[in-house]
């Protein structure tokens, strides 16, 4: 593992995007375009496995065709099956708009290994409810750092090198429940979600965090209060950071305040396909 520079130090090489990391896992190939998935070493893995303890699962995919209208003009999720008749058979053809439904932006070629490690999940949407906090999902609602390390507080979760981070923001409760003209709304394009600043990339730098993901469609808000900065570059094509979007934390929220306990065993096994930008993430947390 390399020596992690502060973020006041990125980037690493003159000519370099601004906050870049590149050159921080040396020049192998497949090893640079891992990313910060280079955190989940197999120590890190064997640890995260005492995770389970009561051995319950949940998937985190939405239905395949849940989000209808699509989001930013997106093509929806189409099946078409067809009967092998006199055969006792049948096919099916999907058309999947990957960006369109769960899926785990910045692919990379991970899938060899695919993702395992320890997930956190920050239930951003069950404290806000606490606090008194009016939440509107489809609105540029922000969530700060400040927001999010204070509920870390409150679950009793300290953060590790390696760690899959999940923010609960409450949007897919509020679409599952949603009429025709508030899912009209929602597909405009205006999503609670982490406020951008240099502060929080410098936070999220910090942590080390293998991989981050959301019940949103972006992870952070949109739009942006500053149209000039945002997170999606500084984590995906500056660190290597695979960003979640739209994964379903419902069962898995319940099932942590059942526990008392928001840290769990995360797989993932996105589709392996040449040229892959983005994948259904095939996703499941075992308590």
């Amino acid at each position: 593992m390399p020596r992690i520079p502060p973020f006041d130090q990125l980037p690493l090489r003159e000519g370099d995007p601004q906050y870049s990391a590149w050159g921080l896992w040396g020049e192998e190939p497949e090893k640079a375009a891992l990313g910060s998935l280079n955190y989940l070493t197999d120590e890190v893995v064997r640890e995260a496995i005492k995770e389970v303890q009561t051995g319950e699962r949940v998937g985190l995919n939405l239905p395949l065709d849940l989000i209808n209208p699509p989001f930013l003009g997106r093509v929806g999720f189409e099946h078409k099956m067809i009967n092998k008749s006199p055969r006792v058979i049948n096919d099916d053809i999907e058309q999947i708009y990957s960006d369109h439904q769960t899926n785990y932006n910045d692919l990379q070629p991970w899938t060899d290994r695919n993702l395992a490690g320890r997930g956190v999940l920050i239930d951003y949407a069950s404290w806000a409810a606490r606090q008194g906090i009016s939440v509107e999902a489809f609105s540029s609602h922000p969530i700060s750092i400040n927001d999010i390390e204070a509920i870390a507080k409150e679950q009793g979760v300290t953060f590790r090198p390696g760690d899959v981070l999940f923010l609960r923001t409450g949007f897919v409760a509020a679409y599952k429940s949603a009429d025709e003209s508030r899912r009209k709304l929602a597909a405009e394009g205006k999503w609670v979600g982490v406020s951008q600043s240099v502060e929080a990339a410098a936070w999220f730098w910090g942590r080390q965090f293998a991989a981050l993901a959301a019940d949103n469609p972006a992870f952070e808000m949109i739009p942006p209060v500053d149209h000039s900065f945002w997170l999606h570059p500084i984590f995906l094509s500056g660190w290597g950071t695979p960003i979640g979007e739209l994964f379903d934390l419902e069962s898995l929220a319940k099932l942590c305040e059942k526990n008392k306990r928001w840290t769990f065993f995360f797989t993932s096994s996105p589709l392996n396909y040449t040229g892959a930008v983005a994948s259904p993430p095939n996703a499941t947390a075992i308590m």
